[in-house]
């Protein structure tokens, strides 16, 4: 592929939906606007983004019908801050083959999929897109990312967010373990051990409130279980909620 990223999906790193905190969070709108850009030079003829938010099913991944993917941040006090894509539910299809989809309505797309679609349209992606919904049951993630992997010109984002606990006041309330999870997924990336950060028990997952890890299983049907080299851009958690930005394709040129 020519390129896979992970991306956070906090709307509040949108400066315009930020506004007097957005300073807070400008090392991970900084990061966000790096990897956009990135990808899109590389000129992928499809992008995926694979949402933990996008509704569920309990077996199936979910993939988003229509003929265009279109939201706005309305919910976050933004109706004016939104964007309307081409939908490349088709061309998905065909590129998982047998594996079972379930066919999510067409409807205003979640934050977990606008948020890094806001800053790939930012940097200048207008082309064929999919959004694919994680299933409850997630044992297909590696094969996803397997038959994703065979159609090179393409490009794949894993959004996710860290632990939701990280300190009091946190969307999801305080954990004092959370932080372990982040400190972990953030080490096992750093030093290119895609299957370590991923390979989480499932009780510090739960504590940490994390929805990461079941997008980032995909990549590594895409990548494989080690990387060269630092993927990571960013990891910053100012609100209690870790964000973590990280470029796999094409590799990351650390100063």
């Amino acid at each position: 592929m020519r390129a896979i990223a992970l991306m956070c999906h906090a709307p509040i790193v949108i400066p315009a939906i930020g506004r007097a905190r957005a300073a807070d969070c400008a090392t991970t709108t900084a990061a966000m606007r790096r990897v956009a850009r990135a990808v899109v030079d590389t000129g992928p003829e499809v992008l995926v983004v694979l949402s933990p938010h996008t509704p569920r099913d309990r077996h199936r991944w979910g993939l988003v019908d229509g003929e265009q993917l279109e939201g706005t941040f309305a919910r976050f006090g933004c109706p004016e801050v939104g964007l309307a894509l081409p939908n490349a539910a088709p061309a998905v299809r065909d590129a998982l083959g047998d594996l079972p989809l379930a066919p999510v309505a067409a409807q205003p797309l979640d934050h977990g999929a606008l948020v890094p679609l806001w800053f790939l349209v930012e940097a200048g992606w207008s082309g064929p897109t999919a959004v694919l919904g994680v299933p409850w049951n997630n044992r297909d993630a590696s094969a996803i990312g397997e038959r994703l992997r065979s159609r090179v010109p393409w490009g794949l984002v894993a959004s996710g967010d860290m632990s939701h606990r990280l300190q009091p006041g946190a969307p999801a309330g305080f954990d004092p373990r959370a932080h372990t999870f982040d400190e972990g997924f953030v080490r096992s990336l750093r030093e290119g051990d895609l299957l370590g950060a991923v390979s989480v028990a499932r009780e510090l997952r739960e504590r940490a409130a994390e929805d990461v890890v079941d997008t980032t299983e995909v990549l590594l049907g895409a990548l494989g279980p080690t990387v060269p080299n630092d993927p990571v851009l960013a990891y910053e958690g100012p609100f209690g909620v870790g964000y973590c930005e990280a470029l796999f394709v094409p590799a990351v040129a650390h100063a």
